[in-house]
């Protein structure tokens, strides 16, 4: 609250405070901190310090992350409430805990007969069917003996050259399945990064005029600049015309479609609508078949590339199903979910357990795994209070 925290003094408090057997200790101070009654607890006084606190842990938790990657440490999901990383600056002034759930660390139960095999996380992995109708399977762990003079394949990542201008354009397939990840340099140097479940179409090479793909699931894009041919990303029946930026396409299923821009500047075409984006905006199809535009937080749309999962107000069912395309699951859902909406992060390498276990304590949930298929269900204990401001 004096601004005199370190990034390391922050990253022990939330770890600290994102323990179970500290929730005692918090309820204690909070106690203290309400019989004091000398702080000002006006709204806006509580908004001035929620936004003051955000920014700050934003900063420190993005450092922390950077950190992080050399370490591969997992960080803690962490729940936030009113505003995103202030929650317990913002339970000082405005909730006191009467009660605590009865938080169980054997949150997963296995059903199968394989109790003790570990589900691991997705790899660099793909299929790649050329025009031609041969596949080839890229796997990081085994090399390709495959020699082509369309492309070079090194580390977990495909570079097309592409094809002669004399051929004909056809196109190639590259399906990315559950658990795998994949990183391909297109013939005009632009680099994708495609997502789990997913499928990217591209031509044996581009003609003079532009240059053109197709999405379904989720993609990076990161465009080479060229004027005299604009880039052009088909997703169901929305448009996306580039000159040369960075963005990310989410479109697992028609109609759930969003975009969001990192850098540069992206025209979106929906039937009749057309929207110009900005750095740092989000447009996404609502229920009534438009386009809404909103600004986001842009690693929300990176953080999945660079190795680590990160949610910012997001639903659990959003949640579960990156889980569940990362880890190749089957989840189905006993019951109602809690409604509230969920940030943080997690290192995308972390086993199974260690994700559910977050994901069972922060949002109050019991997981049962038979083989790889996940039954989520909420837990019957009783649950917190919602904090307001």
């Amino acid at each position: 609250m004096t601004n005199r925290c370190s990034a390391e003094d922050i990253e022990q408090l939330i770890r600290h405070f994102g323990s179970p057997i500290s929730m005692d200790e918090l309820r204690d101070l909070i106690e203290q901190q309400l019989a004091l009654g000398r702080s000002e607890s006006s709204p806006q006084a509580v908004e001035s310090i929620v936004c003051a606190t955000d920014k700050k842990l934003a900063l420190t938790m993005s450092l922390l992350r950077e950190s992080e990657k050399k370490r591969r440490r997992v960080h803690r999901l962490w729940q936030f409430s009113a505003a995103a990383a202030a929650v317990i600056i913002l339970c000082l002034f405005t909730v006191f805990w009467h009660n605590k759930p009865n938080i169980s660390t054997n949150t997963i139960t296995h059903t199968s007969k394989k109790e003790n095999q570990e589900i691991l996380p997705g790899k660099n992995q793909a299929c790649l069917t050329l025009y031609n109708g041969k596949k080839l399977n890229f796997d990081q762990q085994q090399p390709i003996n495959e020699k082509n003079n369309n492309f070079d394949y090194e580390k977990g990542r495909l570079v097309y050259n592409g094809s002669s201008a004399e051929e004909t354009i056809q196109w190639n397939i590259l399906e990315v399945p559950k658990a795998g990840t994949f990183e391909i340099q297109l013939p005009d140097g632009s680099t994708v990064w495609v997502n789990a479940n997913s499928k990217l179409y591209f031509p044996n090479r581009f003609p003079a005029d532009e240059r053109f793909v197709k999405v379904e699931g989720e993609a990076f894009f990161k465009v080479q600049k060229d004027k005299k041919r604009p880039f052009k990303v088909q997703s169901g029946d929305l448009n996306i015309a580039v000159l040369g930026t960075s963005f990310n396409v989410r479109a697992y299923q028609p109609k759930h479609f969003a975009t969001t821009l990192v850098e540069g500047s992206v025209q979106l075409t929906y039937g009749d609508q057309r929207i110009m984006m900005s750095p740092g905006e989000k447009v996404y199809i609502d229920a009534k078949d438009k386009l809404k535009i909103q600004t986001v937080d842009i690693e929300s749309a990176t953080a999945w590339k660079e190795g680590y999962f990160y949610f910012k107000d997001e639903p659990l069912v959003k949640i579960l199903q990156d889980i569940s395309y990362w880890y190749d699951l089957k989840v189905s859902i006993t019951g109602d979910l809690p409604r509230g909406r969920y940030s943080g992060s997690m290192d995308r390498n972390s086993k199974l357990t260690g994700v559910l276990n977050m994901l069972s304590n922060v949002a109050n949930l019991d997981f049962s795994l038979d083989g790889n298929h996940l039954t989520v269900k909420q837990k019957t204990n009783k649950m917190l209070p919602m904090v307001k401001s």
